[in-house]
Order: C-alpha cells, then sequence, then structure tokens
C-alpha cells in the first residue's frame, strides 16, 4: 500500500476499549431495508428522522452489564447506551456526563460529584448518586467476579485493594465512596492523581446501575432486551444474547437527545470479508473494514481512511503450563517469530510490526511527548533466529525434554486464522522439536478459556482504555482479571503501586515514566507476552457525514453529523 495513503493517527480521544470490528464499523447512512443474498437484515426504523446507520460486527455480543462485561465488542455497546460521571466531547476532551459539577479538595484526595437533575433512566426513574454507589460497590464486592474490578485500584479509590481482594474485615461498604444524598457522590482516594477523571470517562464499569431494575431482574440482568435499562444517547431496542442483529435507538430521554442526529444503528452479525465487501457495493452497510486485497482493490477511493489504533495484538503465554513456566521457551517462541511478514504479508493494512507494549502515538506527556517516543523502542526481545536457537536448546535441556507440544488458541476470524498457521510454521521451522496444534473458538469462548486458564498460548489484543500507559501495564497487576499469562513479579507489583500512588501527581511525572519504563522492560525480559503488531485499520465510509473517533478507531455515533451542503 502506498504511504501516501490518507493516514490519521488516533490519539486523543480515548472513549473506550474496543475491537476493530465495531470500533471502525460505527458509521454512514442506511440503504435498503430488505434482506438480500447477502444476510444483512434491514431496519424498521426508516420511518425515524435522522442519520440511519448500518454496520457489521465481526464478533458476538455478551452481557451489557456494565460491571461484569468483559468483551471490548460489548463495552462499546454500554458505551454507547450508558454514561458516567464524565464523557468525552466531539473535540476529544474530558466534559461532564451524568455529573454537571464536581468539587475537588485542595489535596486531591476528595470528588465530590454533583448529579445532573435531568438524567434519567430509560424506565423513567431518576439517575441518582446511589446508582453509583451500587455499580461501584458492586464492582469490588469480591463474590461477582468482576474482570475489572481491579480498575478500582488503579483509579486509587479508598480501600479498593482491601475490597476486592476479600481482606479479613473488609466489605464493599467499605470502599471510599458514599452517597450523602440523592444528587451527591464522594469519592476518596488514596493519593491524588492526575489521570483520574480519564479513567472515569474511559470504561463501562464505572458507570451508574438502577440497583432496583437490576435486582428483580436478577441473572437476567442486561442479557436482553427485556431485561435491560439504559441511561446513555441510545438504548438498544433489539437484541439478546446469542443474536445475530442489534438495532440501537436514540434515547428521547437522554437529556442531550436534542444535539443527537442519528436516529438507529442497526447492526448484523457478519464473520467473512467478502461477505462484507459485497455488503458494502450493494449500499447495505455504511462502512466496511478492509482486509488483504480488498484493501489495494480500493486503494484511492475517497471514502476509504487508514488509521493507526492505540492497541496492540500480541501472544499470551500461560505461565502455569508446564512447558510455559519456562522463561527460555518464552524467549525462544518470541524471537523466533518474523512479526515483518504479519504486518506486510498478511494484514497489508499499514499495522506495524512491535516489539514493544505501549503503543505509538499514545499516552502523551505533559509537554505534547508520546510516551513511546519518550521512552524509545525496546530491542531485547527482536526477531533473532539465532538467538531463538539459543534459547530453546536451553529450554529444552532445563526441561528434560526434546519434544514440547503446545497449543495455540486465537478466536475466529481469517487474518488471526492466516497469522496464527504463519506462526505455527515458522515457529515448528525455526524449533525443530516444538509441536504446535492451532485451535479456533469464538471471540466470547476464547476470552472464557484464557481467563480460566484453559490454553497454552494464544493471540489476544487490548487497546487503551484511557491516556496512559498504566492502562496496558495494569493488565498484568495480582488481581487483575485480563492477567491471562498468571504473571506476578515483586518489582513489578512495588513499581505499579509507586505508578498510581506516590508518583501519580503532575510534579512526579519522570520519576513516574521511568517506573513505567522498567514495568515494560520486567515484561519483556521475562517474556510474558509477545508483542505482534501495533493495528492499523483501512475502512470505507460514508463520505456524506462526520465523525469523531475513540483512541480504538471507534466512531462515536452522538457525534456523528451530516456534512453541511
Amino acid at each position: 500500500m502506498k504511504k501516501d495513503l490518507l493516514k490519521r493517527v488516533i490519539g486523543l480521544t480515548t472513549a473506550v476499549t474496543m475491537t476493530m470490528s465495531l470500533a471502525i464499523s460505527v458509521t454512514g447512512c442506511g440503504g435498503s431495508g430488505a434482506k438480500s443474498a447477502s444476510g444483512v437484515g434491514g431496519t424498521t426504523a426508516s420511518a425515524a428522522e435522522g442519520i440511519n446507520l448500518k454496520y457489521a460486527l465481526t464478533e458476538e455480543l455478551n452481557s451489557l452489564d456494565p460491571n461484569l462485561n468483559y468483551s471490548a465488542t460489548s463495552m462499546g455497546m454500554i458505551t454507547n447506551t450508558n454514561e458516567g460521571l464524565y464523557k468525552y466531547d466531539k473535540d476529544g476532551k474530558i466534559s461532564y456526563g451524568l455529573a454537571d459539577k464536581v468539587d475537588i479538595s485542595e489535596d486531591g484526595l476528595i470528588y465530590t460529584f454533583h448529579i445532573r437533575d435531568d438524567a434519567y433512566w430509560s424506565n423513567g426513574d431518576k439517575v441518582t448518586a446511589n446508582d453509583f454507589l451500587y455499580s461501584w460497590r458492586r464492582l469490588a464486592d469480591p463474590d461477582m467476579g468482576c474482570v475489572y474490578s481491579y480498575m478500582l485500584v488503579t483509579a486509587g479509590i479508598e480501600n479498593a485493594q482491601e475490597v476486592i481482594s476479600g481482606a479479613d474485615g473488609y466489605t464493599p461498604e467499605d470502599l471510599g465512596i458514599s452517597a450523602p444524598d440523592d444528587s451527591t457522590f464522594v469519592v476518596k482516594l488514596t493519593a491524588a492523581k492526575s489521570y483520574f477523571d480519564s479513567i472515569l470517562a474511559a470504561g463501562s464499569y464505572f458507570m451508574p446501575i438502577d440497583q432496583k431494575f437490576a435486582e428483580e431482574a436478577g441473572d437476567q440482568f442486561m442479557l436482553d432486551k427485556e431485561h435491560s435499562i439504559y441511561c446513555g444517547p441510545f438504548v438498544m431496542s433489539e437484541w439478546e444474547v446469542g443474536g445475530t442483529t442489534y438495532t440501537l435507538s436514540r434515547n428521547p430521554d437522554y437529556y442531550a437527545a436534542d444535539e443527537i442526529e442519528v436516529s438507529t444503528i442497526h447492526y448484523s452479525l457478519l464473520t467473512d470479508a467478502q461477505q462484507k465487501v459485497l455488503a458494502w457495493e450493494s449500499g447495505e452497510l455504511d462502512s466496511v473494514t478492509l482486509t488483504g486485497d480488498y484493501i489495494a482493490k480500493y486503494e484511492g477511493d475517497e471514502s476509504m481512511q487508514v488509521q493507526l489504533l492505540g492497541g496492540l495484538f500480541f501472544i499470551a503465554f500461560n505461565t502455569e503450563n508446564e512447558y510455559l513456566s519456562n522463561q527460555n521457551l518464552r524467549l525462544a517462541i518470541s524471537t523466533a517469530i518474523n512479526k515483518e511478514p504479519i504486518v506486510n504479508n498478511i494484514l497489508c493494512d499499514q499495522s506495524v510490526a512491535a516489539d514493544y507494549i505501549i503503543p505509538a502515538s499514545f499516552a502523551a506527556t505533559s509537554d505534547g511527548t508520546y510516551y513511546r517516543d519518550y521512552a524509545g523502542n525496546p530491542t531485547f526481545n527482536e526477531y533473532d533466529p539465532d538467538k531463538a536457537t539459543e534459547y530453546f536448546e536451553a529450554a529444552k535441556s532445563e526441561l528434560g525434554t526434546d519434544t514440547i507440544e503446545l497449543e495455540f488458541l486465537y478466536n475466529d476470524d481469517s487474518n488471526l486464522a492466516a497469522i496464527a498457521a504463519d506462526i505455527q510454521a515458522e515457529l515448528q521451522e525455526k524449533l525443530p522439536g516444538l509441536v504446535i496444534t492451532l485451535r479456533s473458538t469464538s471471540y466470547n469462548q476464547r476470552l472464557q478459556d484464557m481467563g480460566n486458564g484453559d490454553y497454552d498460548f494464544g493471540i489476544t489484543r487490548w487497546y487503551g482504555d484511557y491516556q496512559d500507559a498504566a492502562t496496558f501495564l495494569d493488565m498484568w497487576i495480582d488481581g487483575s482479571g485480563l492477567n491471562y499469562e498468571r504473571f506476578h513479579d515483586d518489582e513489578y507489583m512495588e513499581l505499579y503501586n509507586k505508578v498510581i500512588g506516590e508518583l501519580a501527581t503532575s510534579d512526579k511525572e519522570a520519576e513516574r515514566l521511568a517506573a513505567q519504563m522498567r514495568m515494560e522492560e520486567i515484561m519483556e525480559e521475562q517474556a510474558i507476552i509477545c508483542p505482534l503488531y501495533q493495528p492499523s485499520s483501512v475502512t470505507l465510509v460514508n463520505t456524506e457525514y462526520e465523525y469523531t473517533y475513540s483512541t480504538s478507531g471507534y466512531i462515536i455515533p452522538r457525534y456523528t453529523r451530516k456534512k453541511a451542503e
């Protein structure tokens, strides 16, 4: 692909952590409502005023429960249908969401949020401070098993570590939050955090939950239309877990509903690249993500956009595996993989081969320098077949075997299938005696298997929640539901506690960056993961509209506007 293609590096707006399929496809204006041979269903919203969007998802939704969700795709939906205390505006700046004012103590340890008076749930209930109190305590409750409960620790909420770990004498009621009245929500921090508002604006896990509605819905809460409730710009007017079509409709009770031009967004679950392109060409989709040969086909098309995303695709090693507990084996695999053919011959979309964890053009320092430019690029796990052989021989000697059999996990996706096959062939050629079996499964099943430790090694990904390197590094702390590698390191935890504690103030920026650089170095030295590439996305979008994007390339539909004539 030519380097002079339109390229926008997304690094300012951070609304949600998203998969590329959802992130890039939220665009455009609807075509025919008839069901076609490509399998894209229509919508009955043609009578609605405003913009009616149609696009594809490549991954199914799971629960839309803000606390329990673990899927990036579902988190995107939650962010469209609910809201937190803060949100990102159309210019990528943090603004008030369900709060309309905040008082911050002089020492930066106490935030007093005032809940806006015109915020309502879709069932007519008012949004109150208790909705946040209930949600955050529920997130912290160890009996709930929330994957993102560790974010309470990252945010620095008082007693969060003790509560989520189930320490003796601590219950969710001991979390450093309170609701003295319906319109006041108070948060106590262990240390002042320069990035606290960014965290609250980013993820779904800090969004409110209507306690009465949730308790009445029971274990069906947010699993289908009947048992769902919303307080954001859209409502899910058609959906259920396991479904293949989903529809968002503008929420008339949203406090800023009159500012939203999008009336409906209709999603169809399409996993085949050719099927999606055919749907685009026939006018049934308003955006499509391109891969492989389709990129060359549309090169130069005015509707094509290329974006380098604030994320990372990487190999996770299960360090509890009898073989992958060996550091030399992990190093052997990491240095035996040539990443350039992956981005140049398989993806062909300007994704960047990565030997780093924190992506480029992400997490700017106070003077505007991106973290990666400040820290430089690590080199110790670069592609090096000779080193890989040395590491592998050492691993076999330490493990007492000449043959090592491993299963390589990835979720259903044509690109990932090609990448997995390429890695399998390369590792078995470069490391004789290593036998790899491929296993493909659904996206949600892959997440569950990794979360349960039912895998050897596999491909996963992460997109930054908020504009700080910690959004990547906190995946591997003790208690993180995203620590698929089962990694623990005392130095890493000591540095992490400093990063979110004593170094989290603006006057300690240089020391904090040095600590984060060392954390990244520890991960690479021990080869806990093997970075593969920083993803880019090539999409065709309806040029009749103007879009606002998140860090992960997600087009935020509440800000989609029709271009002026």
